[in-house]
Order: structure tokens, then sequence, then C-alpha cells
């Protein structure tokens, strides 16, 4: 029979800062099969809400030893209960789970920049820079230190003093790593081994003048970088047809391509070909690197996988059935 897997089941697993090792290791594996082609499928499209102002959004992947894999979120604000993941079996097309997905999101978000961090940050890299203090900053941070053991330190700014402040004793507190909450964006960006941008903002978030030699940015939304920031940078992304040819177009890349200032072909290559030792990442230590992280639908399968294969083994989730 399958299963309801809600937040409140996942909380076990998702609470605890030492699950990001596995799944981790499992998004690694995802970055390596889409390099062999050996992802089935993966797309998705939006579906509008009856006011032709809303919409959904439903993401679908097929992943060997994952399964069949529906993504359903609003792109819009109030929605209640709406954001889940259908698992289905790969063989027989049952289905296995319905699986909430807010917290299960930020993660699949999160572990792609510590797999990064790992890959391409300097060797011995001990102070993060870390733009935004909301959910999605949770998981990057969470992601990046599990991922680099020599980190020591963190400095984060967010425009609302009350939310860095909080968001800084929290994951003090969780993690066991010291984060310091500053009161400028510079001051979280000079002098960062690692900068992961993690703001709700479409607009420039920094200033390139700011970025140290040697520095890894780990950023997951678009917009967010100067261009001449990403014109000094060695670009590594972690699927390249979806930041040159997905919608709405991914900035400032369509920008800089529109005015002939910088073409798709200066993209160092993909995440998942670093790690098979296909393209370099790191040349020399004074490298400034953008990981540009976009979401993979294939992610999602596995993520959901993950999830229903932890829920089996520690015996969580309720029992239905459709008949």
């Amino acid at each position: 029979m399958p299963l309801i897997l809600s937040e409140k089941d996942l909380a076990p697993l998702l609470g605890n800062p030492a699950s990001m090792d596995s799944f981790r290791e499992t998004i690694e594996e995802v970055l390596r099969v889409q390099q062999k082609g050996a992802i089935t499928s993966q797309g998705g499209f939006s579906l509008p809400m009856a006011d032709g102002k809303r919409n959904f959004r439903v993401v679908t992947a097929s992943l060997p030893g994952a399964g069949e894999v529906m993504r359903i979120n609003p792109q819009f604000r109030g929605a209640k209960e709406t954001h889940f993941n259908l698992l289905f079996d790969a063989e027989s097309g049952s289905l296995l789970a319905i699986i909430a997905g807010d917290e299960l999101n930020i993660w699949r978000t999160g572990a792609p920049a510590g797999i990064a961090s790992r890959s391409l940050a300097r060797p011995g890299a001990k102070l993060v820079g870390l733009l935004g203090s909301g959910r999605q900053a949770r998981g990057q941070l969470l992601a990046v230190y599990r991922a680099v053991p020599s980190l020591e330190r963190v400095r984060v700014f967010s425009p609302t003093a009350e939310h860095r402040t909080s968001f800084a004793k929290t994951m003090t507190d969780w993690l066991g790593i010291a984060v310091e909450a500053v009161d400028h964006p510079r001051a979280a960006v000079e002098g960062a081994d690692i900068l992961s941008l993690a703001t709700n903002s479409r607009t420039t978030v920094l200033e390139s003048a700011w970025v140290s030699p040697g520095t890894l940015i780990n950023t997951i939304t678009s917009g967010q970088l100067p261009a001449e920031l990403v014109g000094r940078s060695r670009v590594i992304v972690s699927w390249k047809e979806e930041v040159l040819q997905g919608k709405p177009p991914r900035e400032p890349y369509a920008s800089m391509i529109a005015a002939k200032q910088w073409s798709g072909d200066e993209i160092a290559g993909e995440l998942g070909a670093i790690l098979l030792g296909t393209v370099v990442g790191r040349q020399n230590e004074n490298d400034i690197i953008v990981f540009e992280s976009v979401g993979m639908p294939a992610w999602d399968a596995a993520s959901a996988a993950w999830a229903y294969r932890w829920a089996l083994d520690h015996k969580a989730g309720t029992s239905f059935s459709l008949a």
C-alpha cells in the first residue's frame, strides 16, 4: 500500500544535519548519471489557475533506481498543503507515496551547493559568506557546512536585522558553527572563501569589487550576480541546457549574450563533469568560480526516493488505499 509522508513524518530525517551526508551522495549520483545520458526523461510545465494570473508548477522525471516522480507546487504565496511529490514504481507504475515537499525542496536545492563547495572551493576553506536568512539560506548553509570540514565561521546578511540575528543564533545552535550576523552585504562577502546567495531578490545583491580572488560563489536565483562579476569568473553550472534555454531566461547570462558580452561557450562545464573528472573545476587558487545552480527534475525523483526508503526503514508515514 502507498504511504502518505507528512512534514511531521519527515521531521526526524530532515531535522538531523547528519542526514545531509547521505542526501548529498544521492544528488551526486544524479549528476553523474546525467553526464552519462542515463536519465530517461525530465521536464516541467506551468498549470494556470482559473484566474489566469497564478500558476502551479508541475515537474516530472524518470530516474533509474528511483522511479517516476511528479512534483506539484504553487508559484504564488498563500496556498496551503499544496507542495508535494507523487512517487511511482518504475516497473509497475503503482503509486508508492505522496510526500510532503516543502522541507524536502529546501534540501534538494541546497545539496548541490554542498557538492560544489566540496569540489570547487579552495582547500582549507574557513569562512562562508551568506546573503539571505530564509528557508533556502538554511538549506544552503547546512549543505555547505556538512560538505567542507575545514569551515570555522559564517557571516550572514539579510536586510532585516531581526531576521539575520535570529538566523545566526538558530544555525549556530543547530550546526555548532559560529554564525555572525553582519549589518551590510559587503561585510558578508569580503574575504569569504565560499559565498552563497540565497535571497529572494531578482536584482543584483553584491558588487563585483567586493569579491576576493579565489572565492567560490554558489547562486540559486536568476539575476543576483552583476555581469561584471560573471565576466571575471569561471562559470560552472548544474545544467547547461537550462541555464541557456530555460524560461524565463536566466540572468545575467541572457542579457550578456544578447549584448555580445559573453557566450554560453564560456561555461567551463557542468558539475557532474567535475565529479567524473572529465572537466577541471578550479584551475588555480585565485580563480573566482561561480556555481550557477538551476533545479533539475531528476533531483526531485532522487529526493522523493531517498525519503521513501528512509520511511520504509523507520516505519514512518501512514498507509492508505485508493481501492
